[in-house]
Formats: structure tokens, sequence, C-alpha cells
């Protein structure tokens, strides 16, 4: 991923003439040029981190996997909000990490922890830096220093069980490899966020994670099962039966903390069958408010698709100017079905009679075997 905007430098595109119009009419600005600093002329401070701690941790992970060059700490030096785009691409890295630390194995997290736990050394997991919440921030008020550990060493499939339909990961994979994985015993997670090509396993359980198919599927947290973690004063085995009536649920003290409470170094997940059939409609509704009131009895009435996303008024005369594609009045709403095809053909049946009754008119379905 780019140091400095989202996603693969090498699929950039210039801004079409037609949308800096767009964007300059509707929001009564005049749009310059202003041209990102060079990563080669980034003013990165310099290493703080101790000699001794240096030594104790190349002496855990290898020379080769306690980095601190500029280009690497760069990378690391925030999520990826807007304000965290916006200052980098200005030039400003100054909270960069002073170094980054790949482990391979849980036993080698532990030790990192510990190492930096004797030395006053910050430790701020990384998975795939898609951050937007500072979740990944590397602050460290109070300590000599702070390293970024970067798990994307730590990206195997451990343990798949087709029958009890659950499978154990470690954290660094990303979904793309995770779900190559799983189509070889005919499962899915089926979790599709925004910044699916790029953030890991271990991120989603780390920040209760929710995507385009949560309304079918569920927020990852729901999926998740165990949790194994490494904390400066030991493991955290979490979850290790399916389910328990005997005290709270420890898991949740993990799902969330953004790292606060130790490194995931194990999540297992419920996952499933590939479906069969997909189905996609588009759905418009007259303004935002009957679009609401439309989706909000989807999911009261108990009758969720596998996907149902809203836009305002404002939102779909921007996406529709951004595509070329026809100007729709009012709200357009996307909703999509995934299952057996007995499955889909029951739920889209259910689905837009509930969105007619609710005032929707549905402009088209587009079925994928």
């Amino acid at each position: 991923m780019s140091w400095n905007a989202w996603g693969d430098p090498d699929r950039a595109a210039a801004l079409p003439e037609s949308v800096r119009g767009l964007v300059a009419s509707v929001l009564g600005v005049e749009l310059r040029d202003a041209p990102a600093a060079e990563e080669a002329a980034l003013a990165v401070p310099p290493s703080a981190l101790p000699a001794p701690a240096r030594e104790a941790l190349v002496s855990v992970v290898g020379e080769d996997h306690v980095d601190v060059s500029d280009a690497s700490r760069v990378r690391r030096a925030g999520g990826r909000s807007t304000p965290d785009l916006l200052r980098r691409r200005a030039g400003d890295v100054a909270d960069a990490p002073d170094a980054v630390v790949r482990p391979q194995s849980h036993d080698q997290v532990l030790a990192v922890l510990g190492v930096c736990a004797g030395h006053r050394v910050a430790v701020v997991p990384f998975g795939g830096g898609t951050s937007v919440v500072g979740g990944v921030e590397p602050l460290h008020p109070g300590f000599d220093a702070v390293i970024c550990l970067d798990l994307r060493r730590m990206n195997r499939l451990l343990a798949v069980d087709p029958v009890s339909r659950t499978a154990t990961f470690q954290p660094g994979l990303r979904t793309p490899e995770a779900e190559e994985l799983l189509a070889a015993h005919g499962l899915t997670l089926g979790h599709q966020p925004q910044s699916y090509e790029y953030a890991t396993l271990g991120g989603y359980a780390a920040t209760r994670s929710s995507g385009q198919s949560s309304a079918g599927y569920g927020r990852f947290d729901t999926m998740v099962l165990n949790l194994r973690a490494a904390t400066p004063r030991g493991t955290l085995d979490l979850g290790r039966s399916p389910g328990s009536a005997a005290g709270p649920d420890l898991k949740q003290l993990l799902l969330g903390s953004e790292g606060a409470f130790g490194v995931i170094t194990e999540v297992t997940l419920r996952v499933r069958p590939v479906p069969a059939e997909q189905s996609d409609e588009a759905w418009t509704f007259p303004d935002f408010a009957t679009g609401t009131d439309a989706v909000r009895s989807l999911a009261q009435d108990g009758v969720p698709p596998t996907l149902v996303r809203l836009s305002d008024e404002t939102e779909t005369f921007v996406n529709a100017a951004l595509s070329g594609a026809e100007t729709v009045d009012g709200c357009l709403a996307v909703v999509a079905h995934e299952g057996t095809a007995v499955q889909v053909a029951a739920r889209r049946a259910e689905t837009a009679a509930a969105l007619r009754a609710a005032g929707g008119t549905c402009l088209g379905e587009e079925p994928v075997a």
C-alpha cells in the first residue's frame, strides 16, 4: 500500500476533469494542484530504540526482522483515516515508530513483549494498517521508544474442521489469502469490509470489524469462537469451548480492544460453505427517510438480506456522476442474497415484498451463479 494514500500506487488513476468540476460546483471551492511530499525528502526522526533493546529483539526474531529503515518506519506511521493521509501527504511523519519488528510465532510475540516491558518500549500491534480510528498510532508518552509489531509473517491457516465449520488462523493473514485457503475446503469467511484487500484477520477481531455482508452474516466478532493472545505476563487462551454459561465471556476483553490488553496470535472462527448462488438488486426510494424505514423493517422483522446498503440523496447523486451512470431520483439501495438456489429465491421474494410495501421500487436484478 502507498505510504501516503489508500491502495496500490500502481493502480492509481488521475482524477478526471468531470469529477474535479463536480467537486468544485458541489462544494463551491476552487481546486488547486497540491503535489504530495516526496518520500525521499521526508524528515524522518532518527530511531530512538536503545541499543540493548535492539540487540535483545534481534536475539528473538533475527537481524532481518528488526527493521529501523526510514522506508519501513514511514509506512507504519499511523493508519489510513483522512487526517492520517493528509498529514503524511504533507510530509509529516514525526510519529514514525522507532523500529518495525516482525515475529513469526506466538512464542516470539511473548518474547518480544517481555523484552519491550523490560526496556520501557511501547508496542503497537500492526496488521494491514487500515485503521481509521487511531488504533495503530505509534505514540509513546512515558516510554523510551515505540516499536511497530508487524504481524504479517504470522499468516498461516492452522486448522480446519469442515464438520463443525470452524477454522483457526494466525492473525497476519489477509482476507483474500484466507478466502483462497478456505475455498480449497469449500468454505468461506463471508466478511467483506472496504479494507478487504489489505486488512488482516487479527485486525478484524481487534477492531470488531463490520463489513458489507454483516447484515446477513453478522459482525466479525460474532464469528469469533476462540482467541489466543500474548501479553507481557504470559498467554491468554479465551473461549476454548463452543459456549459456556459459567462466568463472563472473557473474549470480549480482546475483541475491539485494539491491542490494549494483549496481542492476538490465533483466532478460531465460524466459517460457512461457499454459497451456490448470489443475487444482486438495486432499489430506489423517494427519500432517505423512506429508505431508512424500509431497511429498519427488514432488520426488525428478521428478514435481513446478506447485504443491504442505503445511500442518501447526496451519495446517490455523486456516485452516479462519478460512474457516468444515469442519475437516479431519490436514494439508491443495493441488496444482495447468498445461499442455495432455494434459499436465495425465498429470501429475495420476502425482501422484495417488504421493500415494496415500504415504498421502494426495484430497478433490476442480476443473479450470479
